[in-house]
């Protein structure tokens, strides 16, 4: 029995422990394989990498980023809550660019290049430039500034340094292996075939490499995109990525304005509803910020200060009752099925509610209008001071 109940203590702790170091630890290993090529184990770290990054970033953007939902940038949302990072409908195209990168990364790093083609080696590394500076683009888009919501996705940018460091770290390499096989030579070909013997020599130094994959790194993106472009894909995929969000460093889209949801399980149906059925009618505010009002919640508050008035005493046994178990009944309230369920519910109370406002109040559809726009309750306050 005791065996059974620390082995998953044993297990959770080990993997937060892995969680916490292995970013840290990888990094400074892959830090150092790019000052030392030649340093034991690099490949090992790399998909280690690779492999753990994945994982960490996976489960940080479940517990620690629940705000971010993935919602476009048209869509409202609740309280604190954040649009996607990538634009849903074109990010497919980066997740191709990361993965022909990958290709590239694992096809340099497999070969040796005393038997590598050097135009493969270009290649290779052309593949690699779309995805390093897709991870630059990243790390800019998702850096945490101060400014509407603050979301700490710094852990998010971990695994992109990392596979720049890599990258860099492998062509390093291999250009330094290549150097160290081959005899650096201008010609290589025949001396009477000058264009061939200036090909040859351009790819013959490995030095040229980086700049030789820069160049055909743009017609390899062009393939991709024309490709992706048959295939349904938007042709500002690249750019819309980006800026066809919301609540990020290199968005463009104005989002509507966040509603929040305060623990009232009627603003949350007002607000978490589906329109057709909840009928929302404008926007309000309590407690300082905006909610969603629809004619129940009105009703329902607009009885509830009446109850207020009339029977103060009966008001605090209500309004304390409400308190202790509606709030937990709010938090259970998650989806626009249950707040449709929850409106369906509440319909013959507040039928209830509106034949005892029009039993004890002159005008009570003023009233219940004024429910939740600002400073309602003093006017209303005042009005019946008067009458009084």
């Amino acid at each position: 029995m005791f065996m059974k109940n620390i082995l998953p203590m044993i297990i959770g702790v080990t993997l937060l422990i892995v969680s916490l170091t292995s970013p840290v630890v990888l990094s400074i290993a892959n830090i150092i394989g790019l000052f030392y090529p030649k340093m034991k184990l690099k490949r090992l770290c790399w998909a280690l990498t690779v492999i753990l990054g994945l994982l960490v970033s996976y489960i940080y953007a479940g517990v620690a980023l629940e705000n971010v939902k993935d919602q476009p940038w048209n869509e409202q949302l609740i309280n604190e809550q954040v649009h996607q990072i990538l634009n849903s409908e074109t990010r497919g195209i980066y997740i191709v660019i990361m993965l022909i990168g990958l290709v590239g990364f694992v096809i340099l790093a497999m070969r040796r290049m005393d038997n590598t083609p050097p135009l493969i080696s270009v290649l290779s590394i052309a593949a690699m430039y779309p995805a390093a500076v897709t991870c630059i683009i990243w790390c800019i888009h998702i850096i945490p500034l101060r400014g509407g919501h603050f979301v700490n996705t710094v852990p998010l940018m971990i695994l992109p340094f990392n596979l720049i460091i890599m990258m860099c770290s492998l062509i390093r390499e291999k250009i330094k292996e290549w150097n160290d096989v081959h005899e650096v030579m201008l010609a290589i070909a025949d001396k009477d075939d000058k264009k061939l013997a200036w090909h040859e020599g351009l790819l013959g130094k490995a030095q040229n490499w980086p700049v030789i994959a820069l160049l055909a790194a743009i017609p390899l993106l062009g393939v991709v995109l024309g490709i992706s472009v048959l295939l349904g894909q938007r042709p500002d995929a690249l750019i819309a990525t980006w800026t066809e969000t919301a609540d990020w460093n290199l968005s463009q889209m104005i989002p509507p304005q966040n509603v929040q949801v305060d623990e009232h399980y009627l603003c949350t149906v007002a607000a978490g509803g589906h329109k057709k059925i909840v009928k929302p009618l404008r926007m309000g505010e309590r407690h300082g910020h905006k909610v969603v009002v629809n004619r129940q919640l009105e009703v329902a508050n607009a009885f509830e200060l009446v109850l207020e008035w009339k029977t103060p005493r009966l008001h605090h046994v209500v309004r304390s009752f409400y308190d202790k178990y509606g709030f937990p009944i709010a938090r259970c309230i998650r989806t626009r099925t249950a707040c449709d369920i929850v409106y369906f519910m509440m319909k013959p109370l507040e039928w209830f509610f509106v034949i005892v406002l029009y039993m004890t109040l002159a005008h009570p559809e003023n009233v219940i209008a004024v429910q939740y726009m600002p400073g309602y309750r003093e006017v209303l306050d005042k009005c019946r001071n008067r009458k009084a």
